[in-house]
């Protein structure tokens, strides 16, 4: 059974006022138990404090023993924080996997290795 987890903040910088600007990030994080390993499909803005309770989350939710596979074509923003995620979720041994031009320029900047999406 799949597990999806949405982290939404709203805020309005500081500079435009509360009444002035609201911005809506959002991460959504699914996670499917499958039978040879675990899938996280990543989509949204991979920043701030989502970023950095990301990793434990996925460390508290998925077993060691399986193998990661991280799915992040959806993502479309990341801040430093989100750039540690990453750098965090390659060194638990996660497999990367994306299409997406901008996610791949990421990575091969972080130094992380990354794959075709699988079918």
């Amino acid at each position: 059974m799949p597990v999806s987890i949405e982290f939404t903040k709203d805020y309005a910088p500081t500079t435009l006022g509360k009444e002035a600007a609201l911005i809506l990030g959002v991460l959504r994080t699914t996670i499917l138990y499958l039978r040879d390993r675990t899938k996280i499909v990543l989509s949204g803005q991979l920043v701030a404090e989502w970023a950095e309770c990301l990793p434990k989350a996925i460390a508290q939710c998925c077993s060691p023993r399986d193998p990661l596979e991280i799915h992040l074509d959806g993502v479309t923003c990341v801040d430093r924080a989100g750039e540690e995620a990453l750098l965090s979720l390659s060194r638990a041994q996660g497999c990367f996997r994306c299409t997406s031009p901008f996610v791949r320029a990421l990575c091969e900047h972080l130094g992380i290795p990354v794959e075709g999406d699988s079918p």
